[in-house]
C-alpha cells in the first residue's frame, strides 16, 4: 500500500491490509479535532486564568489566535491536497526538509501527542472521581477513574474509527450545546453592565497583559491540525481535510471568542476582577448557575469530564497513527503496521499507545503525584511546545516543497501564507518559550527537565531516519 501523494512520492509500507480508505466525512473530522481541543474544558479550566492575567481584553486574544491558526491552515491545507499521508506533519516535513529532519519531527509528534494524551487523562481521571463523589457519594481515587477512562479509549480506538467519530459527535455536541444555553440565557436575561466591544478596541489593549494572553489563548487550538492524520481514510481527502481544518479553525474561534466576550458581558466587565479572584476555579459553573439554573450546573459539571474524555480519544487516534506510520517508515518496528482486516484500524498501534497512557497513568497515581498541579503540566506544556515547533517546520517544509514541484497553487498558498505563518508562530513560541513559568509555575531547570523527552525525541528520531535511509541506499531491508 501507498500514501498517495499529487506528486508522485510514495510512502511505502509492508502491511498489506491498510488503513480503512473512504470511512470519514469531513464531519467525523471536525468532530475529532474540535474534541481534541475540548471547548468546554477550555473555557471552564482555562479562561478564569485568563482573564485573571489580561481582564477586559481576553476575548481579542481568542480572535487573534484565531486568525493566526487560520493563515497557517492556509499552507498546511494546501499541502494537504497533495500529500495523503497518515504521518502529517511527519509526511509534510520531511518533503520539505529532508527525511532527517522529518524522521526527528515525526519522533516530537509522537511524544507531544502522548504526553498530551497522558495529561489529558489524568485531569479527566481526576475530574470523574470528583463526579462520583459529588453525584453518588463514591471515593474513587483518580488513578483507578484515569485507567478505566485509558482502558476505555484503547477499545474504543481498536474499533472501527467511525464509531470513535460517532462517539466524540455526541460527546461534543452536548458540550457546545450547553454553552450555546449559556449564552442564550445571558442574552435572553440581560447583563449587569449591558453589551460592549471595547475588548476588541486596540486603544484598550496593554502589552503588559497582551504576552501572558497571547501564550494562553495559542494553547487552546491545539488539535485542529489532527485533519491530515486521517487523510488517508477521508473520502475524498484533497477536498475533506482542507473544508474540515477551516471549519475547525473557524468554528473553535467563534466559540472561544464570543463565550469569553459573552461571559465577561454576564459578569459584568467591573465586576471580573472581584469574580475571578474570588473563586477562580468556578467562574464558568457560578455564572451558569446564576444565569440558567442548578441542574444545568451539574450537567456542565458532569460534561467537563466527557469533553476530557473527548480530547483522550481524539489524542489516542493521533498517537495511534503517528506510531503506525513510523512503524511504515521503519522508524519503529514494523509489528505496528498491522491493521484489522475488518476494521482497517492499526490495531497493535492502537493497544500499544493505550498501554503506554494506562502504565503512565497508574505509575503517576502509585507515586500520589497531583493530577492537575503537576501531571497535568508536566505532560501538557511539552505537548503546546512540539506542536508549535511541528507547525514551523510545516510552514518552512511548505515553502520548500512547493519551491520545488508544479503543483497549480497560487503564490498565496505557496510562499506567502506559509511565510508569514512561519514567522508569527515562530513569535509565539518564543513568547511561550520566555514565559514558560507562566503554564509551569517552574524555573529554568523545571522548564528545561520537562522538555527532555522532546529534546530526546528528536535526536533519536534523525538518527533512526539517517539509519534508515542507508539502509534504503544500501538495498537492505530496515
Amino acid at each position: 500500500m501507498t500514501a498517495s501523494t499529487g506528486t508522485g512520492i510514495a510512502a511505502e509500507t509492508s502491511s498489506g491490509q491498510g488503513l480503512r480508505a473512504n470511512a470519514i466525512s469531513t464531519r467525523d473530522l471536525v468532530f475529532f479535532v474540535v474534541a481534541a481541543a475540548a471547548p468546554l474544558t477550555v473555557l471552564a479550566g482555562f479562561l478564569p486564568m485568563v482573564f485573571l492575567l489580561s481582564g477586559n481584553i481576553a476575548p481579542v486574544g481568542y480572535l487573534i489566535a484565531g486568525i493566526v491558526y487560520a493563515l497557517f491552515a492556509v499552507g498546511f491545507t494546501a499541502m494537504s491536497r497533495h500529500v495523503q499521508d497518515a504521518g502529517a506533519f511527519y509526511a509534510y516535513i520531511r518533503l520539505g526538509l529532508g527525511e532527517i529532519i522529518g524522521s526527528g519531527a515525526a519522533l516530537v509528534a509522537y511524544v507531544g501527542y502522548t504526553l498530551g494524551q497522558i495529561g489529558f487523562c489524568a485531569a479527566a481521571g481526576l475530574f470523574a472521581s470528583n463526579a462520583l463523589d459529588t453525584f453518588l457519594g463514591l471515593h474513587v481515587p483518580w488513578g483507578v477513574s484515569a485507567v478505566v477512562l485509558g482502558i476505555t479509549v484503547g477499545v474504543l480506538s481498536y474499533c472501527k474509527v467511525d464509531i470513535g467519530a460517532r462517539v466524540l459527535a455526541v460527546l461534543l455536541l452536548a458540550e457546545v450545546g450547553i454553552l450555546f444555553v449559556l449564552a442564550v440565557a445571558i442574552i435572553a436575561t440581560g447583563t449587569p453592565e449591558g453589551y460592549s466591544l471595547t475588548s476588541f478596541n486596540p486603544t484598550h489593549w496593554h502589552m503588559s497583559a497582551l504576552g501572558p494572553l497571547l501564550v494562553l489563548t495559542f494553547i487552546v487550538y491545539i488539535g485542529f491540525e489532527q485533519t491530515a492524520i486521517y487523510s488517508e481514510e477521508a473520502r475524498d481527502a484533497r477536498r475533506t481535510v482542507p473544508r474540515a481544518t477551516y471549519i475547525a479553525v473557524g468554528l473553535l474561534t467563534v466559540v472561544y471568542a464570543f463565550m469569553s466576550w459573552i461571559i465577561l458581558m454576564g459578569i459584568g466587565p467591573t465586576r471580573l476582577a472581584s469574580a475571578v479572584s474570588s473563586d477562580p476555579t468556578n467562574v464558568i459553573f457560578n455564572i451558569n448557575r446564576d444565569f440558567v439554573g442548578s441542574l444545568s450546573t451539574d450537567v456542565m459539571q458532569i460534561l467537563v469530564v466527557t469533553s476530557f474524555f473527548a480530547g483522550v480519544l481524539a489524542l489516542q487516534n493521533a498517537g495511534t497513527r503517528y506510531l503506525y506510520t513510523m512503524a511504515r517508515e521503519g522508524l519503529v518496528p514494523q509489528k505496528f503496521t498491522r491493521t484489522s482486516p475488518t476494521s482497517g484500524s492499526p490495531t497493535t498501534a492502537a493497544i500499544a499507545q493505550a498501554a503506554i497512557s494506562v502504565i503512565a497513568i497508574a505509575v503517576f497515581a502509585l507515586l500520589r503525584f497531583d493530577p492537575y498541579t503537576q501531571v497535568v503540566i508536566w505532560t501538557n506544556t511539552p505537548t503546546l511546545l512540539a506542536v508549535l515547533l511541528l507547525q514551523i517546520g510545516t510552514s518552512v517544509a511548505a515553502v520548500l516543497f512547493f519551491r520545488k514541484h508544479v503543483t497549480g497553487e497560487s503564490l498565496w498558498h505557496r510562499w506567502i501564507a506559509p511565510g508569514l505563518s512561519a514567522l508569527l508562530l515562530s513569535g509565539v513560541l518564543v513568547l511561550v518559550t520566555v514565559r514558560l513559568d507562566l503554564l509551569t509555575g517552574l524555573g529554568i531547570a523545571g522548564n528545561t527537565l520537562i522538555c527532555i523527552p522532546l529534546i530526546l525525541a528528536f535526536i533519536f528520531g534523525a538518527a533512526r531516519g539517517r539509519h534508515v535511509r542507508r539502509l534504503r541506499g544500501s538495498g537492505e531491508p530496515s
